[in-house]
């Protein structure tokens, strides 16, 4: 069998709205900076501010507006190191308010808001392409959104409607995105927990060292918040001290934004494939096995009821075991460890764009590139191949665009493929790799993921190609 490999996706931007309770906590402030600064990486038709649990009463769709306002101070800069970014005007007119009121107690015929009318006009676009969805908050304005569309629209037009959606929920945070699930059962929806909270939530000396690897409150202070634009100083810290700071104890809580996991992914191209939640990536991986999620699961919540609607499905967080090589450390089966995993290169990528809000080209940092089999995009490639044969991988055309040396590593994601066991790849820390194909493997799939990492001395980049080997 000759080894030819084909591109999985499109090297496309996705089409993103997000629900983000913006004043309730500095959370999705943060996350709403992060977002605008990968604006270039997306196509964003919605900037919705809603209630929670939280925030019940009261939408700050002003508050959207004013990062907007900052960001297009910093987009000159931005545009001398990447092309892409949208303009203030293109923004301003996807900001909307969702409900002012909790949950489904909000939603229902004469509720209508700009916001669900927004979600609406979006998706009856003429585009092809699905809509990801980012509830960092309540879920009742997309609720009031299908509610208006199942009460005016045929079966066959509701059923078109819902299948454009994409939605990944974080938490659970009113008791609409569960009648959404237990209403349209067909629909994309995945619920979130762990993989929001376990990332940079727990507070110090808690499970995973969360301070861990850059010290989120200082590197936050440095590379975000001061000396990098008016965006960046919207960036609030959050920090919670306790009755023994004397002793050096305080939490660092979301100080990368709750709502990071619902954002990253889809501008991680190359690595993660949204569509395929199973794979994993930046932004977290699923089970396909769905199960209702109660909101808030184990956080012992009882402000929001969702008894009407437990027969809602929704698909959950799966787990990853990881040795993590720059703290020497193996973690275990986890929920928290398919985003864990990717915490650095997260982080850093994240500096790195806030240095372009105020540096010339030649004094930041920009994206090294992963060519693979010479193929310059940022696409997840697939290939057959046969038990027990040797594949050759060439990542060997990879260049970094400032010239920087380049450091590679090709692994195995064993999660990410049906194969489970170890897959032994030689060279695996040069550019081009070896994969071993094990006998017992026929049939199966085995995910191997490249690096690129460029060795910047202020702040070092990656760049991810998936090769999927089908075995035959």
């Amino acid at each position: 069998m000759k080894n030819t490999w084909k591109a999985w996706d499109k090297d496309e931007n996705k089409r993103f709205i997000i629900l983000t309770d913006m004043e309730n906590e500095p959370d999705d402030s943060q996350t709403m900076v992060k977002l605008l600064m990968y604006s270039n990486e997306i196509d964003i038709e919605g900037l919705i501010a809603v209630t929670s649990c939280w925030l019940q009463n009261d939408v700050f769709p002003e508050s959207i507006e004013d990062r907007i306002e900052a960001y297009n101070i910093v987009r000159p800069n931005l545009e001398k190191h990447a092309k892409g970014w949208p303009t203030r005007e293109e923004l301003m007119s996807v900001v909307a308010g969702g409900q002012v009121g909790f949950g489904m107690d909000a939603v229902g015929d004469g509720k209508s808001t700009k916001g669900s009318d927004l979600i609406i006009k979006a998706v009856d676009k003429d585009d092809p392409r699905p809509i990801y969805f980012s509830i960092n908050a309540g879920a009742n304005t997309l609720a009031q959104a299908l509610w208006d569309v199942k009460r005016d629209r045929s079966a066959e037009e509701v059923k078109k409607f819902v299948s454009k959606l994409r939605v990944y929920d974080d938490s659970g945070q009113d008791n609409a995105g569960a009648w959404i699930a237990y209403t349209f059962p067909e629909l994309f929806y995945v619920r979130n927990y762990p993989q929001v909270y376990s990332l940079f939530g727990p507070e110090l000396n808690q499970g995973p060292q969360p301070w861990k690897p850059l010290n989120q409150y200082q590197w936050a202070e440095k590379n975000i918040r001061t000396r990098h634009g008016v965006l960046g100083a919207l960036y609030p810290q959050r920090i919670i001290f306790s009755e023994k700071i004397r002793e050096g104890s305080c939490w660092f809580w979301f100080m990368d934004g709750g709502g990071t996991t619902g954002v990253i992914g889809l501008v991680n191209k190359g690595l993660y494939d949204p569509e395929m939640i199973e794979w994993g990536g930046w932004g977290g991986r699923f089970s396909r096995e769905k199960r209702f999620i109660e909101a808030g699961e184990s956080l012992s919540r009882n402000d929001i009821d969702e008894s009407a609607y437990t027969d809602a499905l929704m698909y959950p967080c799966a787990a990853d075991s990881w040795y993590d090589e720059d703290e020497d450390v193996a973690y275990g089966e986890g929920l928290f460890i398919p985003l864990w995993r990717w915490r650095k290169d997260i982080l850093l990528d994240f500096q790195a764009r806030m240095d372009w809000c105020v540096k010339p080209y030649d004094q930041a940092n920009h994206h090294p590139r992963a060519v693979v089999f010479g193929d310059d995009t940022r696409t997840i490639l697939e290939m057959d191949c046969e038990a027990g044969t040797t594949v050759s991988l060439d990542g060997s055309a990879s260049y970094d665009p400032d010239g920087d040396p380049l450091r590679y590593k090709w692994y195995q994601y064993p999660e990410a493929g049906t194969y489970k066991g170890k897959v032994p790849v030689n060279n695996d820390r040069t550019s081009s790799s070896e994969v071993i194909i094990p006998e017992d493997a026929k049939g199966t799939t085995i995910h191997i993921i490249f690096e690129v990492a460029d060795e910047n001395p202020v702040v070092a980049l990656k760049a991810y190609r998936r090769i999927i080997l089908n075995v035959k």
